[in-house]
């Protein structure tokens, strides 16, 4: 064990640890300070809390929706369809006269109107003049969006067993929704995770893919290698040791992001069901959903850091095992979030990629593809099937790591 305690001081020497944890926790304090320094709140395009940003903006909006949040209910709904219909003085959105009535109902105002708009693209029908609501549109709302979720799956789901398991989903979800003033910038933290992960993978690749390489250069490696019992230990040093600074890196990047989040914005919020903030038939609030994309995200970066210690086994200079590891990431980022294309090759190589996982989760969620698929017979949640190749790719970079270090 002493073979593996000196790799593991040598790698984690005290300068390299501290840059490597400094930078994570500057870059999460930076990135939570974009989501609620540049925090804005408005209803529609009227420019309504234009004079507020960041926490002024989320208190200012709060203020005014007092008497409104908590349960989402048809009641509610209808008053805002009222006050809505009531400030509309023509067809677009600079015809709307801002009230006090409307700003306290300005969540439920602009939750119907894309109800609407989401109502006429599924019947293929114009959407001209869409701030014209029906007026009775509030006490419909609840039966409009299990009109909309029944029809989306029946369009989507490849067979009767999809079609079950999804329209089960569907009936799990509360409601009345719940939604509290903040959950719009929780949503966009949550989506910004997304991104704060992949700079944190670009981290571990660069420590990873150097850890067998550059042994292998300087021939440190054959050295502790001809050491009693040396090669077998040294092989569980190199396989566990970037385990162990990727999550460091994950814990004190996107653990002290979530952490500052917290502090900064409303709780409260994270009680919303996520269909306020977007579409989804999944039974989550924002505090649920943040939580499974922590989790997502810490598998990714564990794979990454076994993939890249892979590449680092293989290749004999570590600038070359780093620029492959980045390749694959700026791949599985590009593909994740830039390209989208209905292609089952093109989603098909996003989830095999290592650290592709992060950014096809969400997208899962939030219905851009449908998150069920049927393999042998069983269907599967797409986020599971997420979770079993990851799992995979971990096991086999670890195994052929194994392999290829210790045969040397």
């Amino acid at each position: 064990m002493d073979v593996f305690f000196q790799e593991l001081k040598r790698q984690f020497n005290v300068k390299r640890l501290f840059t490597y944890t400094l930078i994570a926790v500057i870059l999460a304090t930076l990135w939570a300070w974009f989501i609620v320094g540049g925090a804005t709140e408005n209803f529609m395009q009227t420019g309504c809390y234009k004079d507020y940003k960041g926490k002024s903006a989320i208190e200012a909006a709060a203020k005014d929706r007092i008497g409104t949040t908590g349960e989402m209910t048809e009641d509610k709904f209808q008053s805002g369809c009222d006050a809505f219909l009531h400030s509309l003085k023509g067809s677009d959105e600079k015809d709307i006269i801002i009230n006090k009535e409307l700003l306290k109902y300005s969540v439920y105002a602009d939750m119907l109107v894309m109800e609407e708009l989401k109502l006429r693209n599924m019947k293929g029908e114009s959407t001209k003049d869409i701030l014209h609501i029906p007026k009775d549109s509030g006490k419909h709302f609840y039966e409009n969006e299990d009109l909309y979720y029944r029809n989306y799956i029946d369009k989507n789901a490849h067979n009767e067993s999809e079609k079950a398991l999804a329209l089960s989903t569907w009936n799990s979800v509360k409601k009345p929704y719940i939604y509290y003033s903040g959950f719009k910038q929780w949503g966009e933290g949550i989506e910004h995770i997304m991104i704060f992960s992949f700079v944190l993978m670009i981290m571990v690749g660069i420590f990873s893919g150097s850890m067998i390489a550059k042994d292998k250069e300087n021939g440190m490696d054959e050295i502790i290698k001809a050491t009693m019992q040396g090669k077998k230990i040294l092989t569980a040093a190199k396989i566990i040791i970037p385990l162990l600074m990727a999550s460091i890196i994950y814990l004190c990047g996107v653990g002290t992001y979530i952490l500052l989040l917290m502090h900064l914005l409303p709780q409260d919020a994270l009680n919303t069901s996520i269909q306020v903030s977007g579409k989804s038939f999944f039974a989550y609030n924002i505090g649920e959903l943040l939580k499974k994309v922590f989790i997502f995200g810490a598998v990714g970066i564990l794979t990454v850091a076994s993939f890249s210690t892979l590449i680092s086994s293989i290749v004999k200079k570590s600038s070359r095992a780093i620029q492959l590891s980045i390749l694959t990431l700026l791949i599985a980022l590009m593909l994740g979030i830039f390209i989208d294309m209905e292609s089952p090759i093109i989603d098909a190589i996003k989830m095999l990629l290592p650290g592709g996982m992060v950014f096809s989760y969400l997208e899962f969620v939030e219905l851009r593809k449908f998150p069920l698929i049927t393999l042998m017979g069983k269907v599967l949640y797409m986020p599971s099937v997420l979770f079993i190749i990851n799992g995979i790719t971990f096991f086999i970079s670890t195994l052929l790591v194994t392999l290829n270090y210790r045969r040397r």
